[in-house]
């Protein structure tokens, strides 16, 4: 549970990091690079309220940027979140208002032992 609880988080983080772009598109008008990106999503998509989508789409418009490896990262932390239930998601979004709320040295030493914990996977 912790260790799902760590890679949710990150999925959050990441999800909660990217700035709000135009753009509310179904998910048969997205261009075959998003598709791609956001593949995990595709059963969600379409019954995602317009925020998230803006969200999810600057994460897709990166992803051609990522390492393989990033992008295999970013596509599991997208089918780990949607995989959760509300109650699941709303315990992540605490644990990462916690998170946000510690000093820099702190939230630093968080990523460096989840860094670290993903390589030993």
């Amino acid at each position: 549970m912790v260790k799902s609880v760590i890679a949710i988080t990150s999925a959050l983080y990441l999800l909660l990091s990217v700035p709000v772009e135009a753009g509310q598109p179904a998910w048969e008008e997205l261009k075959p690079q998003q598709k791609e990106a956001l593949a995990p999503l595709a059963q969600e998509w379409n019954g995602m309220d317009p925020a998230k989508k803006k969200k999810w789409l600057g994460i897709a418009k990166r992803y051609p940027h990522m390492t393989p490896e990033e992008q295999h990262r970013t596509q599991l932390q997208m089918r780990d979140w949607y995989s959760l239930t509300p109650e699941q998601r709303e315990l992540v979004r605490e644990k990462y208002k916690t998170i946000k709320k510690l000093p820099p040295e702190k939230r630093q030493e968080i990523k460096r032992k989840w860094r670290e914990h993903e390589h030993q996977q």
